[in-house]
């Protein structure tokens, strides 16, 4: 009896093992990829004891799930398009704002949020099974409206003061979804519609800016124009100054240019009359030449100069021999032997030369 109780113990307890083993593995939870799996222990909503299982099966036991004492949340993390409008049927009206004037403007903003796949434990824990989209919505729905509150339309009009809005909003959103496992993936605005008035506003304004540039423009025009009109006078002042200045060094060259032409006239003159005298003194020369020619010509020139080169040799003798032909008394015989000997070789010479 004791032996068939063993067996039957045993093979319950191998039944039962094989039974549990199989039902972990058909009865295993699948954790899709566009899931994360949330095991819980104990108070979700307390956030404690929580664990993120991956996409994927998990068998009981092994991967930390059990069915006994904990439970499994599949979380989806894809992400969802939000419906930000103004009107509750969902039409395309925009969202409508209020800026700091108080004018009405529409928006229509485009935006996507997704859970935080690590992140999946907290969600459940600060949403558990509540509606995520509308919470996201009313968030993003009450920022937009406040920093909207803070521009003046003609503010939002510009597209860099837009851009640096959308910005804004979608740094707040996410400072308040991170709390809750949530992130805006997502937030761009495609338009903003402003009212009639509003952009017959805008256009007045544009078109005052416009002119005031237009009036800048010809403001620094004239003072340009006035700079060159100022600069223009100053060169025409400048100009005559050189101009005077040109006349007076012109007057000065033409000054000493006359000075250095009487003296150069003063030098040609002197030059002439120097030729002049030289060619006088040739002329007279040359009359003086041809006078002794014709002097000199035929038989009186040549008695003629017979006698003088006999009176020159007469005047040498007596210097020889320091004689006065006429205070000594020397007779012609005396001077034509003295004459003679002078005219004729000496003995001492002819001697030397030998």
């Amino acid at each position: 009896m004791s032996k068939l109780i063993k067996v039957l113990v045993v093979l319950v307890l191998f039944f039962g093992g094989a039974a549990l083993i199989a039902a972990s593995y058909y009865f295993a939870p699948v954790i899709e990829a566009n899931q994360r799996g949330v095991v819980m222990t104990g108070d979700a909503d307390q956030g404690e004891n929580l664990t993120v299982l991956a996409p994927g099966k998990h068998y009981w036991f092994i991967s930390g799930y059990n069915p006994i004492t904990t439970t499994l949340a599949c979380i989806e993390i894809s992400e969802k398009e939000l419906s930000l409008t103004g009107s509750a049927n969902g039409e395309n009206s925009g969202l409508l704002l209020a800026s700091k004037d108080g004018d009405e403007i529409k928006a229509d903003f485009k935006a996507w949020y997704r859970v935080i796949p690590a992140q999946a434990g907290l969600r459940l824990a600060a949403l558990g099974d509540g509606d995520v989209e509308k919470i996201v919505t009313d968030i993003v729905k009450a920022t937009a409206r406040e920093k909207a509150a803070y521009h003046d339309a003609g503010t939002l009009y510009d597209g860099k003061v837009q851009a640096e809005y959308v910005e804004s909003i979608k740094k707040d959103v996410n400072q308040q979804l991170a709390a809750r496992g949530l992130e805006l993936t997502v937030f761009k605005c495609n338009k903003l519609h402003f009212s009639e008035a509003l952009l017959k506003k805008f256009e007045e304004i544009k078109k005052a800016e416009a002119t005031i540039e237009v009036n800048k423009v010809k403001v620094k025009a004239a003072a340009v124009a006035a700079q060159e009109t100022e600069e223009a006078a100053k060169g025409r002042k400048r100009a005559a100054l050189q101009e005077a200045q040109a006349r007076k060094e012109s007057v000065i060259m033409a000054s000493e240019a006359q000075v250095i032409a009487a003296k150069n006239w003063v030098l040609a003159e002197k030059i002439k009359a120097e030729v002049m005298l030289v060619r006088s003194q040739a002329k007279a020369e040359a009359m003086q030449v041809e006078a002794a020619a014709k002097v000199f010509a035929g038989q009186e020139g040549e008695r003629f100069l017979r006698y003088r080169i006999a009176d020159s040799l007469a005047e040498a003798w007596s210097q020889r021999n320091n004689i006065n032909a006429t205070s000594d008394g020397m007779g012609l015989d005396g001077l034509a032997a003295g004459i003679t000997s002078l005219s004729s070789p000496q003995s001492d010479t002819l001697s030397s030369q030998e």
